[in-house]
């Protein structure tokens, strides 16, 4: 299998891109094909990673122009698992020189965020969106338990189960056209707490979602739902925000 990487030298924008010939494998993921290609043919390449198991969303990238983790891609099955992605924008539609789509794999860093070096980028404005909106819960001093019931958790199970991989900021054509827009992720995780019943002033966190670069710069486009490994469906919370 070939896999075709974007490269770059300590820069904001990929310069080239290199190819490289890797050993499929049952069960084979893109990002174990990424090791394979470091530790057997060039350990220049850079890229993120952690738990290996689509629970830290640290190897988030762009695999055939969609938004993935590489862990949990498999190789075998990349061309046969299309997404259709709405509104796309030029990382999306730019189809590099020479990319041959039906027996490459082409892998690039995950867009809408400056790039560092390779498949590496700078979060940094993902995470500031969440300190500048405050998503976090600050309980009580005293030891009595928050209790909740079944129903109360069932609110917000789903938007729990964000692992802030960031695909769904990548995937949005707001993000990438207004850099001010907080993102999916936060309005989402906004939204969590403010469906929490076991916090205090929760109308805080819908007031933060609803600043003017929160969700009333989303368009409901709804990419953000395509790609989330793990079903937050961020753009359902948006409109449930917007609506209130």
């Amino acid at each position: 299998m070939l896999l075709r990487i974007a490269r770059s030298r300590e820069g904001a924008r990929i310069t080239h891109y290199d190819l490289y010939k890797v050993d499929l494998s049952r069960g084979l993921t893109v990002l174990d094909a990424i090791f394979q290609i470091q530790d057997n043919m060039d350990e220049s390449l850079s890229f993120r990673y952690s738990c290996r198991g689509a629970v830290c969303g640290t190897c988030a990238m762009l695999i055939d122009k969609v938004p993935r983790l590489a862990c949990r891609t498999q190789v075998a099955t990349v061309k046969d698992s299309k997404v259709d992605m709405r509104e796309p924008f030029a990382a999306i539609t730019d189809i590099p020189a020479g990319w041959d789509s039906d027996n490459e794999i082409l892998i690039e860093p995950l867009p809408n965020l400056p790039i560092l070096k390779d498949l590496v980028v700078d979060m940094t404005a993902f995470y500031d969106a969440l300190e500048t909106m405050k998503l976090w819960a600050e309980p009580p001093g005293s030891e009595e338990p928050r209790l909740q019931s079944p129903e109360e958790r069932e609110r917000i199970d789903r938007y729990v189960n964000c692992i802030m991989c960031a695909l769904c900021y990548g995937s949005c054509p707001v993000n990438n056209s207004k850099t001010e827009y907080v993102g999916p992720a936060a309005l989402a995780k906004a939204y969590r707490f403010y469906q929490d019943s076991r916090i205090n002033e929760r109308d805080r966190f819908l007031t933060s979602a609803k600043a003017p670069t929160g969700a009333p710069l989303c368009e409901l486009i709804m990419n953000c739902v395509r790609v989330c490994p793990k079903g937050v469906a961020p753009g359902g919370a948006i409109r449930k925000i917007k609506n209130l």
